[in-house]
């Protein structure tokens, strides 16, 4: 058991993580101790807090403008370090299990009549096998009379700065500051919503907060990496994925709708956008183009039909926040789009326009889930959202401008649920932790200012240079980037039939980087040489998957003047590592790298074979390399365990 409740005591332990909770009159971390890299570290922990009898408080919660703390009744006092009041008690504890770990829900009462009538639920949920718990805190309105809910802290934390190998991050995709040095309590951090919330819940009515993870990890950036994105793959479950896919926009008849499903399926792709303003005439009314589709719906379906004939999944482009200003839903209700600032309305071709608050709320999910339950799309390629966009208009369900940021995430986080409970697959240009309310896919890296100023191999290079960069950040199975063959934005790869090297490395940097893909194109080569180019990647990608779907370890850095190279580690796979490389430049050259095989799952002493050469491993589970490289050249080296 990973919780165990001893006596008033509840204990959160797993190899990693060890968090003591005292119950006696109220609740409190007593000690928080954590061991990065499990019992390889033997009997050590260390120490969230030491020099304080206990954390400050569990959670806080301001209603009606007061606010009021989880903690013990004496809290404090013993050691004269604070003599601030406790707000509530323990009702109950209840202890489960979930898909991750053990799980503790502990509902706290108001201590007295000084108190609003709003219960309290903190849930703790530990992992098995991973170094990372999680809790929220659900609120409910227990009284006769509505409450607003102005704010509310999750938790209380030490962070001692890149000394401390503590991550914490959330599934709050409105800001990722959420983070708050505690002015009473001095050298304390709160976890809490960035944002006032004023939340109105009446009688019997719950909220719940953003889910708070807190991970032990590492103080090396490339280890840390590689721990989160354990973890991330742990609790998303559905971003472990890839998939090649085609995007198309510019077909201009049914016939040549059909020939890219045939193209795509003949050329292993396995997944078709069709790209916006291929489908519907335009975004917001969602009416299939008369030219294309006489039939309406009926002939949608049948295209869609057809690319599942052809072994494809399919997605539309379309928008849960945008409305053209020319549409009939946008002429005929601009109230329901969000309202700015002085009467301002939002430009709908930069991040959005609509508010989920007004009918369009509805409104779109009926329109967004009809082509999911009845069209039989395989999922949405979204875009948007309007995080950050104020609205004031008074006759959304919004009741003040400042809950509308957190009514948009529990707007996005139930939508976002109920693709997933179908069994279908999402793209939105989201912040990254909207994986953890469902999202497949968000951007990698890559920027459209870029594609905006400049093609050919100078775009080509910086592209890689951002997405390697990004890499730290997401793992590469839940990102999309740019393979441009078609203008964007009013550029391309620039790619070329008799010098193909920036369609390798924009290909290259994108199979070989193991990004779920995407090919904005009508088909994935302009001539048979770079057909070539394109059947050696589709193969590499296909033959590696496995290895892909592992670790992206960063080798060299892209810079565009120096070979460059990743390491994608998979333990247990039948390729535990594949090694990218890159020769940005027209000449020959030789470089050498030490791999970090540990990743990979090797011990010390085994030996490696790659490139025909035996290689043993250092005591680190290093090992050196030293790689040939014609001008241009992108080379695949999968490294395998000598039997």
């Amino acid at each position: 058991m990973s919780i165990v409740k001893e006596g008033s005591r509840l204990v959160l332990e797993n190899e990693f993580m060890r968090r003591v909770l005292d119950l006696t009159d109220g609740i409190c971390t007593k000690t928080y101790h954590i061991r990065p890299g499990g019992q390889k570290l033997g009997d050590t922990w260390y120490p969230m807090f030491s020099f304080e009898s206990e954390a400050p408080f569990e959670a806080a919660i301001v209603v009606d403008g007061k606010s009021y703390e989880a903690s013990p009744a004496k809290h404090g006092r013993d050691n004269n370090l604070w003599n601030r009041p406790s707000s509530f008690v323990v009702k109950s504890v209840e202890i489960g299990k979930s898909r991750l770990g053990d799980t503790a829900d502990i509902t706290l009462a108001p201590r007295s009549g000084d108190v609003p009538p709003v219960e309290l639920t903190l849930h703790y949920e530990i992992s098995d096998k991973m170094p990372f718990l999680q809790k929220r805190v659900s609120v409910k309105n227990t009284g006769s009379r509505d409450v607003t809910v102005e704010h509310l802290t999750v938790d209380m934390l030490r962070f001692f700065g890149r000394s401390f190998p503590l991550d914490v991050f959330t599934n709050y995709t409105q800001s990722d500051d959420v983070k708050k040095q505690d002015l009473y309590y001095f050298g304390w951090t709160r976890m809490e919503f960035p944002d006032q919330l004023d939340m109105i819940l009446s009688p019997g009515e719950s909220m719940e907060s953003f889910d708070l993870y807190e991970a032990a990890t590492s103080v090396d950036r490339q280890e840390e990496s590689v721990i989160l994105h354990r973890i991330y793959k742990e609790i998303a479950p559905w971003i472990q994925s890839l998939n090649l896919q085609l995007s198309v926009g510019t077909c201009q008849t049914a016939e040549e709708l059909y020939q890219t499903v045939d193209i795509a399926a003949e050329n292993g792709f396995e997944l078709l956008c069709f790209s916006v303003g291929q489908i519907f005439t335009n975004t917001g009314d969602y009416i299939p183009r008369p030219d294309l589709f006489p039939g309406g719906y009926a002939d949608v379906k049948r295209l869609v039909d057809y690319c599942h004939q052809k072994g494809l999944k399919t997605t539309p482009y379309c928008s849960a926040t945008i409305a053209w200003r020319h549409t009939a839903v946008c002429q005929n209700h601009p109230d329901w789009q969000c309202l700015g600032p002085d009467g301002l309305r939002y430009d709908p071709y930069s991040f959005g326009n609509m508010c989920y608050h007004s009918p369009w709320g509805d409104y779109i999910r009926e329109k967004l889930f009809y082509l999911l339950d009845e069209i039989g799309f395989d999922g949405l390629a979204l875009d948007g959202p309007v995080h950050g966009l104020v609205c004031e208009e008074v006759n959304h369900a919004h009741r003040t401008p400042a809950s509308v940021n957190f009514m948009n995430w529990m707007w996005e986080k139930k939508f976002y649920g109920d693709i997933v409970a179908r069994g279908k697959y999402i793209t939105v240009p989201e912040v990254w932790n909207a994986i953890f309310l469902g999202v497949n896919e968000t951007p990698g890296g890559y920027r459209e200012e870029d594609q905006n100023e400049f093609g050919g191999m100078p775009l080509v290079s910086m592209t890689r240079s951002c997405v390697y960069e990004a890499r730290y950040n997401t793992p590469s199975c839940c990102v999309w980037t740019s393979f441009n063959l078609e203008d964007y934005h009013g550029h391309s790869m620039e790619a070329d039939e008799e010098n193909p090297a920036t369609y390798e490395h924009s290909l290259a940097a994108m199979l070989g980087y193991g990004i779920d893909n995407s090919i904005y194109a009508k088909e994935p080569y302009i001539g048979e040489n770079t057909k070539k180019i394109y059947q050696k990647w589709l193969k590499i990608f296909k033959d590696y998957r496995e290895t892909l779907l592992g670790d992206f370890i960063h080798i060299a850095q892209p810079n565009g003047y120096q070979p460059d190279a990743v390491l994608h580690t998979r333990p247990g796979a039948e390729t535990p590592a594949l090694l990218i490389v890159f020769n940005p430049c027209g000449n020959e050259q030789a470089v050498q790298y030490l791999l970090p095989l540990q990743y990979a799952g090797l011990a010390p002493g085994k030996t490696v074979i790659a490139e025909g050469n035996e290689i043993r491993l250092d005591s680190v589970s290093g090992a050196a390399v030293a790689i040939e490289l014609a001008p241009y050249e992108v080379k695949a080296i999968p490294i395998k365990v000598k039997e």
